[in-house]
């Protein structure tokens, strides 16, 4: 049962696919308010394609939580249900524009084919996805300039290739959006701290580079410059399909831990979690003691007792082990309890009983559990630009605003309260000076896109001034907010 937002917006685990090592992980900031409205999912889609999406809902606690989660919920039902990512993300669109919780929501999806490596990509007000290859820059792929959902822009796909080892990156703005830093910066330093850790990580396991990337790329977050706002970051790393487990052994109490430690081995190359790796093990346990103690008499030799341990992942993230053995079924001296305790550890198990022997196949859904941590306050950095004091102020008459300071989800109600002055509640045309606006958070957003609404339906005008480079301007270009 949920008990926090997080809970609700962040997934428990993500898919162990053949192909593809996936890793998540979500940064609780410590600055209020807390709980933003940031998650991220792997969606398994068929032919051996997966959809990796991170997104960011305006707004803090359950209420953010929710509506990202709604966010989240149509785009797997679309894509799941057969639709593009073209027409996943327009389906998204159009449920944002009718329902203002998730209306200037920002996100970025990009599907993986698996066999080939080619990548679809889209993005509605969001940062594209990042592709890190071993022992060479890291690159951003172009920007599609898509619009937050619901503010009546339009989409276009992207395309790109993952080599063997390449890893797609894709992550929400509280990465790079701080005061601390522009945001040009800001990425210059992403990409440099993730291809170094990429780097350093190519002597080791193919199933570690995901987490090392992440670890690498949080802390440097944190290191860099002043972390405002929630980071969900998901890695999706190129690997070799893992070869199938497949062990003979005798069905003996001295060949059990071989055979457990195997698997064990085996679930370790592939990603599986500790959970998953828990349970498998203790349900392999009492199938091999099962086997053991019921499957031959009590007098043959251990050459003549033969048990057969196989595991494979298919194209679903299931994995399935099969235990056989080549005695009888004896009913009289089972009494069962292994075997349920076995069924209970998987999502499903069957037993096929024959004159050749017996067969149980278990079958468990992997899962790689999303790292939750929670961000400790760094020493400033000296900003890019002057925050002042940590507080936005307004200067706001009859078509005109100037705008000094932070915009976020603590400055937001003055920010709104000064666009309404403005603007007379949308209905006169304003120029809205934001020179002076140190960080423009997705609420700032938000509000900027419903005024730019409201003036057009009126016959007004509104229109935005920014320097280029700027904070302000950086984000408007990457949003497409433009004057009306």
């Amino acid at each position: 049962m949920p008990t926090t937002p997080t809970d609700v917006q962040i997934p428990s685990g993500l898919p162990v696919l053949p192909g593809v090592v996936l890793t998540g992980s979500y940064l609780l900031t410590d600055v209020p308010p807390l709980n933003r409205g940031d998650t991220m999912d792997a969606i398994v889609l068929p032919h051996r394609r997966v959809a990796l999406m991170v997104a960011d809902v305006v707004g803090q606690g359950f209420g953010a939580a929710l509506a990202v989660t709604q966010v989240r919920a149509i785009l797997r039902e679309r894509l799941t249900g057969g639709a593009g990512l073209l027409g996943a993300l327009e389906s998204v669109d159009a449920y944002a524009e009718h329902h203002p919780e998730t209306c200037a929501t920002t996100m970025c999806v990009a599907v993986l084919d698996l066999d080939n490596g080619h990548v679809e990509y889209g993005t509605a007000g969001h940062l594209p996805p990042m592709i890190l290859t071993p022992f060479r820059p890291a690159r951003m792929l172009p920007s599609e300039q898509g619009r937050p959902l619901g503010t009546g822009g339009d989409f276009h796909t992207g395309w790109a290739k993952l080599a063997p080892d390449d890893l797609l990156v894709l992550y929400t703005d509280g990465l790079v959006r701080t005061p601390a830093r522009s945001l040009d910066l800001a990425n210059a330093q992403l990409l440099q701290v993730a291809a170094t850790a990429l780097d350093r990580t190519m002597s080791g396991p193919a199933v570690q580079r995901g987490d090392e990337v992440c670890r690498a790329i949080l802390n440097g977050a944190g290191t860099a410059g002043d972390v405002r706002d929630d980071v969900a970051l998901i890695v999706g790393a190129r690997s070799p399909a893992p070869a199938t487990y497949s062990i003979r052994a005798s069905a003996s109490t001295a060949s059990a831990s071989t055979v457990r430690d195997g698997l064990r081995d085996w679930l370790d190359a592939i990603g599986a979690g500790l959970l998953d790796h828990i349970g498998l093990d203790h349900a392999l346990a009492e199938l091999v003691t099962n086997a053991t103690q019921h499957a031959y008499p009590d007098d043959t030799r251990d050459a003549e007792r033969p048990l057969w341990v196989d595991a494979a992942l298919d194209d679903s993230g299931t994995v399935t082990v099969t235990v056989s053995d080549a005695g009888r079924w004896r009913e009289e001296v089972s009494d069962g309890r292994g075997l349920m305790m076995a069924a209970a550890l998987a999502d499903s198990m069957d037993v096929r009983r024959g004159p050749r022997g017996t067969e149980v196949e278990l079958r468990l859904k992997l899962a790689r559990p999303v790292q939750l941590l929670q961000s400790e306050p760094e020493p400033r950095a000296a900003p890019v630009v002057d925050d002042h004091d940590g507080e936005l102020h307004t200067v706001a008459a009859r078509g005109s605003l100037v705008a000094k300071g932070p915009i976020d989800g603590v400055t937001i109600e003055v920010f709104d309260a000064a666009l309404h002055e403005a603007t007379r509640a949308g209905t006169a045309s304003a120029t809205v000076d934001l020179s002076g606006v140190t960080h423009l958070a997705s609420p700032g957003v938000q509000s900027l896109f419903e005024f730019l609404a409201r003036t057009k339906r009126a016959g007004a005008e509104l229109t935005f001034l920014a320097p280029a480079g700027s904070p302000a301007a950086q984000i408007m270009t990457l949003v497409g907010l433009v004057s009306a």
